[in-house]
């Protein structure tokens, strides 16, 4: 029950009457509202070093978990943190699992699942050594109030690219960074903030300076703006049979309008951000007209030739089984383009390993990946009308992954 801190002057006095008998009031001035306790369940685990013969404990390693404030593991690798939860009735929900220590690699985990009414064992988390790296310690902050943001996730792009999400107070730690200095792209993601840090000019990066050292050496702050701030949102618009560029479309966000130039691109200034209307025209083409979330990624439209089928709810589905696993969630399923390797869609397994993929007619190579096991990837044609099923993989663990 939410408990308002506003009273008016009038009625006050009625007011310490009817609550007198339980509060002290001194004369309402020493009123004080009850505290709202968030619910939180314990979760626990152990983060090991992968690759040697016998499990070594890591000490001191950073674990947040859906946004919690950050636990460190004892000399014994444990940890348990007390996760906020929304429901108490013994739902089963996933969670992401962030870990990162310097001279490891940090892991985001998302394949893991706890109860809402008891405390959860998740099992061991194996960090991968990365001798020579950096750490990189780090805040998201709304920009508008200067607040944490909670289950943030920053990506941070090196030689390979590392994933965690912020806890609590917005902070993070990111270890593993090769090479070990330099000037590198970040992104942040969550629901309610954009993923623009430039409005201008609609850039959703931020480049990061890193030295040589530990997160003592390397701290950052990154700040978002709230989704609904206005800003320059950027696309493009092809054929969906042919995938070519469209020129003169007219784009039209919230409003505003742009018309696509000879390669089918378009850009909108301070175009609103948020659930928008987006319509795309053009005399040669079906109109797009939906409702769609404008957080400041690059809108790719796709339009349809007259007498087109309509849109399939996927275009590509099939299963992937991890070897020797019963859980198989959590596989990265991806569609890239063969003539120029664009990412179109991306899907991530169920418990079963199914997933679906919607991308428009033309040939891709799918690629099927997860920590642990040796990727695969097979080139799957899509034809206008026709969903193409039982594309599936199976992913074999590589020799020495725990």
């Amino acid at each position: 029950m939410r408990i308002s801190a506003e009273f008016r002057v009038r009625g006050a006095m009625a007011f310490c009457a009817l609550l007198g008998a339980l509060i002290s009031l001194l004369g309402c001035s020493g009123l004080k509202l009850p505290t709202i306790t968030v619910p939180t369940v314990a979760v626990s685990g152990t983060v090991l070093e992968a690759g040697v013969l016998e499990d070594k404990p890591i000490a001191n390693a950073w674990v947040v978990i859906n946004g919690s404030a950050p636990a460190y593991t004892d000399s014994s690798g444990r940890f348990t943190v007390n996760i906020p939860v929304t429901e108490t009735d013994g739902q089963t929900i996933q969670v992401a699992v962030s870990v990162a220590k310097h001279g490891y690699m940090a892991r985001l985990i998302e394949d893991r699942f706890i109860r809402t009414d008891a405390p959860t064992e998740i099992g061991e988390i194996y960090l991968v050594p990365a001798p020579n790296s950096s750490s990189l310690r780090g805040r998201v902050i709304d920009k508008t109030t200067g607040r944490g943001i909670p289950n943030a996730e920053v990506i941070f792009f090196g030689d390979l690219t590392l994933r965690v999400r912020t806890a609590a107070d917005g902070s993070f730690l990111l270890s593993g960074i090769i090479p070990s200095s330099g000037d590198f792209p970040a992104q942040v993601r969550h629901p309610d903030f954009l993923t623009i840090f430039d409005l201008q000019t609609g850039r959703n990066y931020q480049n990061v300076t890193v030295r040589s050292g530990d997160e003592s050496v390397n701290i950052v702050t990154l700040e978002l703006y709230p989704l609904g701030t206005p800003a320059l949102i950027a696309g493009q618009v092809v054929n969906a049979e042919t995938l070519e560029p469209i020129a003169g479309a007219t784009v039209t966000l919230g409003g505003k309008q742009a018309t696509t130039d000879a390669e089918g691109k378009f850009s909108i200034p301070s175009a609103p951000t948020g659930q928008q209307t987006l319509r795309v025209e053009h005399p040669s083409f079906l109109t797009f007209n939906e409702s769609l979330l404008v957080n400041g990624d690059p809108l790719t439209v796709f339009l349809f030739p007259p007498g087109s089928l309509p849109s399939l709810p996927f275009t590509i589905s099939g299963k992937v089984t991890l070897q020797g696993e019963t859980n198989h969630s959590g596989v990265r399923v991806e569609a890239r383009r063969k003539a120029d390797g664009t990412i179109v869609d991306v899907a991530i397994t169920n418990i079963e390993g199914d997933y679906a993929l919607w991308i428009p007619p033309g040939t891709y190579l799918v690629r099927a990946s997860k920590e642990g096991f040796v990727s695969d990837e097979r080139e799957v044609v899509v034809r206008k009308g026709v969903a193409v099923t039982n594309v599936n993989f199976t992913l074999a663990r590589m020799e020495g992954a725990p």
